[in-house]
């Protein structure tokens, strides 16, 4: 509960209508899971007039639902979309984690596994390879959201028009002289990937290495993630093993996906 002049330690830097909102928040518990204005106005210290914008702001964005009888305010759905996001991402990577062992085993490559945060690749977890070539992506990096295997993967099952946007924001980049800098050819890519359910890459995104990627998906059969190996180009993989290693990673992100609820 947050009481009026309580002093607490705040950030260098410091949205007050950022603070304000959160304040608002931080009000609802188990025990009071409804409130009124008034209510929330005499937890925050707020006047009156700044917790009715402050609510009607927060209600519009799905933060918060008004019951229209008691006109009293409850945690919207956003919140609890918001809260599957979040435990989806721990479940994944409990879930992942022996599956990885496994593949990174058999394949001796090293095997990443990624997610899409704001509108970016962010790498959740990995296991290193026992090749002499090291993969600089670590646990928690960012990339934009189209950069190699894993990102390829995350944009061939987002909306479209989702990735134009994002494509907008974010342009298309030379990582190697092999990248794809064309959008037409990047989206033709795209649906290449979500007939085949998998992508294989050769010296797109780091020289030297061929990458193999398919897609994790959830209960509702959505792709939450992506999980691929990288291998070294130079040590030459034939056509039989290019289809077993392929058959692997996307049998691994099946057995994933089925631990994750997702049906067959």
């Amino acid at each position: 509960m947050i009481k009026k002049n309580e002093k607490r330690e705040m950030p260098s830097y410091r949205v007050q209508a950022v603070e304000r909102a959160l304040d608002i928040l931080d009000c609802f518990t188990f025990e009071n899971k409804e409130l009124g204005l008034f209510e929330i106005a005499g937890q925050t210290g707020l006047n009156k007039t700044t917790v009715k914008r402050l609510l009607a702001n927060l209600t519009h964005r799905k933060y918060l639902q008004q019951d229209p009888k008691t006109k009293k305010y409850k945690l919207g759905m956003r919140l609890f979309e918001l809260g599957g996001i979040v435990f989806s991402s721990f479940s994944l990577r409990k879930v992942a984690a022996h599956f990885m062992d496994v593949l990174q085993k058999e394949t001796r490559a090293t095997v990443l596994l990624g997610v899409m945060m704001e509108d970016h690749l962010v790498y959740f977890d990995k296991r290193e390879g026992n090749g002499m070539i090291r993969i600089s992506s670590e646990i928690g990096w960012r990339r934009p959201l189209h950069y190699g295997m894993l990102g390829m993967i995350l944009c061939a099952f987002l909306d479209p028009m989702k990735v134009a946007l994002i494509l907008k924001k974010y342009p298309l980049e030379a990582y190697t002289c092999r990248s794809i800098t064309s959008e037409e050819k990047f989206k033709d890519r795209l649906e290449e990937i979500r007939k085949q359910e998998y992508v294989m890459e050769i010296g797109e995104a780091v020289e030297g290495v061929i990458g193999i990627a398919a897609p994790i998906r959830d209960y509702s059969r959505s792709v939450i993630a992506a999980l691929g190996i990288a291998v070294p180009a130079a040590e030459g993989i034939s056509q039989e093993r290019t289809e077993e290693l392929i058959g692997r990673v996307k049998e691994t992100c099946n057995r994933i996906s089925a631990d994750l609820g997702s049906g067959e």
